[in-house]
């Protein structure tokens, strides 16, 4: 009956026999780490697994830490007929152990067979990422992704918070997200990073600083470079633009935690200087100096707040070019979303991963393509990356929409890979995966059945209309663009900011 556990274990250990589920559990705990755990239990498991708590009950759950588990986030979890322990590492193994009870209470059928369980994380940090840069999320639909991956023990939440079609910050002292009505101020992304640290995940912001600009080029169209790789807008390089991230990054860093991670994007943008810079000075600026400097802005902000802060950025298809002085200090982040691009992933898992090179995230999860979710691609690069001892974790995207219950499946599946990627090889008759995503997906429905968090009713509640690339996508509100920069003119047939450039 354990198999309805997602994130499979690292180690059951059979122990003989069985017990029924019990009516009742009375819990302890010895020392004051433990407390938080045990009232997530005293909370849940009447509400959850229909089990009271009580003084009175026979059955002892008792909760503990203890650093000589010897693995970070690890847990050891005891199940007898007489009672369970739960040890964890330290206060978020502890919480994971929590939530494997969870679910074996829950979800087992039949009898609860005596095991312990020995458990922990393959990669330090299991990440999703929310894009709000093309779609609205609101206060409670980010704060119940916080409980499902907790539930699913992933620990880091990546938050895209501007593009081209949508800023979903609104600014105190700049107009950036005062055009887009569902933008949150920065005091609510604050209370958020809080919330989010009850449930052991951190808060990953990330401002695009080169391409994917066009939110923030609404404002300052004379900041326009040139196209995107793809489509969209990139910033002009100069002292102008750099004025302004500066005062972008320094109002935001206040609400950061005291150790985080601030990502600079920089994927998929086209190199073009501004007007302002003269031929002589041209040669100060390249791509690598660009980096350089970015760093050195997060780092001036990060130390004026009192805060020690990591700078992360999009690979890029290879990925940018880092200044050697601060090469061990900035993480980059390779992407591929298709299962199918099998040997793409495995050649930048291959270039990046070796002793002594800097770290790297791998960027998993789902493209814009992908609306039925996907956990392919992420279930490839956890298992490529498996012998990397530079792989600092993966990050499970979903990209350009707010419809989490309908892309659920590709953070419930990608969780079960992010916490343990030994390979599981489908059948050798099953050569398209139906038959392992189908049980996938039986599993995940009857764990939304159980947990209540990731009831798809709710979830589409708490989401509101569900939007696409920075449009409503159903009657009637179907094709309205969210913001007016979700309307800007495709670049790739009319620049839209070149008379403003010529003026």
């Amino acid at each position: 009956m354990l198999e309805c556990l997602v994130p499979t274990p690292k180690d059951i250990c059979d122990l003989g026999g069985s017990f029924d589920r019990p009516e009742s559990v009375r819990l302890a705990c010895s020392d004051n780490e433990a407390r938080h755990a045990l009232d997530t239990l005293s909370d849940e498991l009447p509400s959850i697994c229909r089990i009271s708590v009580s003084e009175n009950s026979d059955y002892v759950i008792e909760l503990s830490t203890s650093s000589e588990i010897g693995h970070r986030e690890g847990y050891v979890l005891t199940l007898e007929g007489k009672g369970a322990h739960l040890v964890g590492n330290d206060c978020a193994g502890l919480f994971y152990a929590v939530q494997t009870l969870l679910q074996i209470m829950a979800l087992g059928d039949g009898p609860i067979p005596c095991v312990r369980i020995l458990d922990y994380p393959h990669y330090r940090t299991r990440s999703v990422m929310l894009d709000i840069g093309r779609a609205p999320y609101s206060t409670a639909l980010i704060r119940r992704v916080i409980r499902i991956m907790s539930r699913l023990k992933l620990n880091s939440l990546h938050l895209h918070l501007f593009d081209n079609q949508l800023n979903g910050v609104r600014f105190n002292s700049l107009p950036l997200g005062s055009e887009n009505p569902a933008a949150l101020g920065i005091g609510e992304y604050g209370e958020i990073i809080k919330y989010a640290r009850l449930y052991h995940v951190s808060v990953v912001p990330e401002f695009e600083c080169w391409g994917h600009a066009g939110s923030v080029l609404y404002h300052y169209p004379r900041l326009y470079g040139a196209t995107g790789m793809w489509e969209g807008f990139s910033f002009g390089i100069g002292e102008e633009l750099y004025v302004l991230l500066a005062q972008m990054i320094d109002e935001f860093m206040p609400v950061m935690e005291r150790e985080g991670v601030f990502h600079v994007g920089l994927d998929e943008a086209i190199w073009a200087l501004l007007p302002s810079v003269s031929e002589e000075d041209a040669g100060k600026y390249s791509p690598s100096a660009h980096v350089a400097r970015l760093y050195r802005t997060v780092q001036e902000a990060a130390q004026k707040h009192g805060k020690k802060i990591t700078m992360r950025l999009w690979a890029d298809h290879g990925g940018r070019p880092i200044p050697e002085d601060i090469r061990d200090r900035v993480i980059v982040e390779p992407w591929m979303y298709f299962e199918g691009r099998e040997e793409a992933i495995r050649e930048k898992v291959a270039g990046l991963s070796g002793e002594g090179k800097p770290l790297f995230m791998m960027g998993g999860g789902m493209s814009q393509l992908h609306f039925d979710g996907h956990y392919g691609a992420t279930r490839i690069w956890c298992g490529e990356a498996i012998e990397s001892p530079n792989c600092e974790g993966v990050n499970i995207c979903v990209w350009e929409s707010n419809d989490i219950s309908g892309k659920l499946i590709g953070i419930y599946g990608g969780a079960e890979y992010a916490w343990s990627p030994t390979r599981k090889e489908y059948e050798p008759t099953d050569i398209h995966g139906e038959w392992a995503r189908g049980l996938m997906q039986r599993k995940m429905r009857k764990w939304q059945a159980a947990f209540p968090d990731a009831d798809p009713r709710m979830i589409d509640l708490d989401r509101g209309p569900e939007v696409f690339d920075g449009k409503y996508c159903w009657p009637p509100l179907a094709g309205i663009p969210v913001a007016p920069t979700a309307m800007l003119i495709d670049p790739r047939t009319v620049d839209p900011f070149h008379e403003d450039r010529a003026t």
